[in-house]
């Protein structure tokens, strides 16, 4: 038994629309179904997430050039705190608590009067805790950066019986259209604010930013293409988890930063396909899938039941080895990956061999511990979580037949190690 762990939101026939539709207004188009979402009047496209977060802080520091501090999550896209240090910004990591989330406690006590942002992470975190970090921010007159790109149209219930959609908390909201995302464009971002400053300032500075590098957007179709392919499951079987277990196994660099992008990062300047705007096709796949609201609702319904069913699982079984995250708002923290945090950070790699040898792919890395990458003292409660968090498959292929197969798994093989 085994299936991808893979799913690529995109479909076929999104893919080659995209290459021969004609629309010169696909751009207003996004921009309004975003500001629904986000509860904005203004959303700039981007040509990835990192621009957008990049543009943030650069109109944020002439603004306010005094003030040289970030604070944001150290379990995080180590390329975000590389874009606050390239641009000599002091970075702060408060404490974490325990979904992994800042906690709002430590938050009041690092902000003081060189404090520029605030980022949040949407990872594991419930709306209560987005909630009590923008009344801070709100009060102390810090802008709030919401980092949306793995959270995108989850929600919750609002009292007036009104979807409340994650993305829609902060100042400035970003999202990602990268090709692994829930909505994708092979590469693309945005921008959500109601600062019309902001907005227009964003925009003239777009002006000059260069085409995306055509090379560098083929490569991604193709992979687009190759993923897609072996996603189909007796393909899968017979050769592509094949790869994959034997990169595991032999800790081949290569492969794995296929399937890990974030294992290519290198701390380094600004190149000059950074700052690129968005492709147009990109902005044409992105319409497609956005205005596809019976897609949108039937995958977040499903990895709804399935995180579920994965934490009703977990708790029958009682493994005293890993701790589950806690599900609060299952609209709201509905994860593409059910995440796991194991107890002992000694024995994932095994763990992941094991699994991998019953035909089980799992998400072996989510983010990183930027603390230590950039050589920050790792203070507070910031354990090693790179070390320690797994995350199991979740999508629409996925069934509850499979995550018994995965959890028995797990099980059995705390049974032989303990």
């Amino acid at each position: 038994m085994s299936y991808f762990r893979i799913y690529i939101y995109l479909k076929f026939k999104y893919f080659f629309l995209s290459l021969i539709h004609k629309n010169e207004k696909n751009q207003i188009k996004i921009q309004n179904l975003l500001n629904r979402y986000t509860k904005k009047n203004y959303t700039t496209l981007t040509g990835q997430l990192r621009v957008g977060f990049y543009l943030i802080l650069i109109y944020l520091k002439e603004k306010k050039p005094k003030k040289k501090e970030i604070i944001l999550n150290s379990y995080n896209l180590a390329e975000m705190v590389n874009i606050c240090k390239n641009l000599n910004f002091k970075i702060v990591f408060p404490k974490l608590n325990e979904n992994l989330f800042i906690s709002s406690t430590d938050l009041k006590k690092k902000i003081n009067k060189n404090t520029l942002a605030v980022v949040i992470t949407n990872i594991f975190n419930t709306l209560e805790e987005i909630e009590k970090i923008k009344k801070i921010c709100r009060k102390k007159k810090i802008a709030l950066i919401e980092d949306n790109a793995i959270y995108f149209s989850n929600y919750s219930i609002a009292k007036n019986k009104k979807k409340v959609y994650s993305g829609s908390f902060g100042d400035y909201s970003l999202h990602s259209f990268n090709i692994m995302k829930n909505i994708s464009g092979m590469y693309g971002g945005s921008v959500s604010t109601n600062d019309k400053f902001f907005n227009d300032y964003s925009s003239k500075k777009l002006e000059n930013f260069n085409n995306f590098p055509r090379l560098k957007y083929l490569k991604q179709c193709f992979t687009y293409l190759i993923l897609k392919i072996l996603s189909v499951n007796s393909l899968y079987k017979i050769f592509f988890i094949k790869i994959v277990n034997w990169s595991h196994k032999t800790n081949n660099k290569f492969f794995l930063s296929l399937f890990y992008p974030s294992l290519k990062f290198k701390k380094k300047n600004f190149d000059h396909n950074f700052f690129a705007k968005i492709n147009s096709i990109s902005k044409k796949m992105i319409l497609f899938q956005l205005q596809n609201k019976k897609d949108i609702k039937l995958n977040h319904k499903i990895r709804k039941n399935n995180n579920l069913y994965y934490e009703r699982s977990f708790k029958k079984s009682k493994n005293k080895n890993l701790r589950i995250i806690k599900i609060k708002d299952e609209n709201f923290q509905n994860f593409n990956d059910y995440p796991v945090i194991l107890k002992n950070n000694r024995i994932k790699k095994t763990l992941v061999n094991h699994l991998l040898s019953k035909g089980i792919e799992t998400k072996a890395i989510q983010y990183s511990d930027c603390h230590k990458i950039f050589k920050e003292k790792n203070r507070y409660n910031l354990e090693n979580y790179e070390n320690r968090i797994i995350c199991l498959p979740n999508h629409i292929k996925i069934k509850k037949d499979y995550i018994d197969y995965i959890i028995y798994n797990i099980d059995n093989f705390f049974k032989k190690i303990n």
